[in-house]
């Protein structure tokens, strides 16, 4: 089962603004691309037209703190962790690291939390639904981050 996935990319001119710093609504892009790549890394997709209705994966949450600026083709690892999982929803802790120098330096941390909604052909409301059982089985919460060594007196 998985609960992390990195997605890699260049930061293309279309993701920039004036002074050639991306954007900070290209990260939310980024953001999407690495999930959908999640997604099809397990053989499934955030979007499908079926034969009786359409089903998506809007996202219901999302938050991006920048760290430092990231400029045109600029190499960004996209990191996504599984931190939460119900029936219904995914949430996901995001990390964007800029690759190429010495060490990947980290320059924005995010969070994203989507839904599975459904709705028939012509039907103009979505409703949240169960996700698919095969994504549901593919995908756990990932372990919670070992906090390192603990600094106490003598007992």
């Amino acid at each position: 089962m998985a609960h992390e996935f990195t997605y890699t990319r260049r930061v293309e001119f279309a993701d920039t603004d004036a002074a050639g710093v991306a954007h900070f609504a290209s990260f939310f892009r980024f953001m999407e691309e690495a999930e959908h790549a999640f997604y099809r890394s397990l053989g499934s997709s955030a979007y499908r037209i079926e034969e009786d209705r359409v089903e998506g994966m809007p996202r219901v949450s999302v938050s991006c703190d920048y760290l430092s600026p990231v400029r045109y083709d600029d190499e960004l690892a996209v990191h996504i962790v599984v931190r939460e999982k119900t029936a219904k929803a995914i949430g996901y802790e995001v990390r964007f690291d800029r690759l190429g120098g010495a060490e990947p330096v980290t320059v924005a941390r995010g969070a994203m939390k989507v839904v599975h909604v459904t709705r028939g052909h012509g039907v103009r409301d979505w409703t949240v639904t169960e996700l698919p059982a095969a994504l549901l089985e593919r995908i756990e919460v990932a372990p919670e981050p070992d906090p390192g060594p603990r600094h106490g007196g003598a007992a």
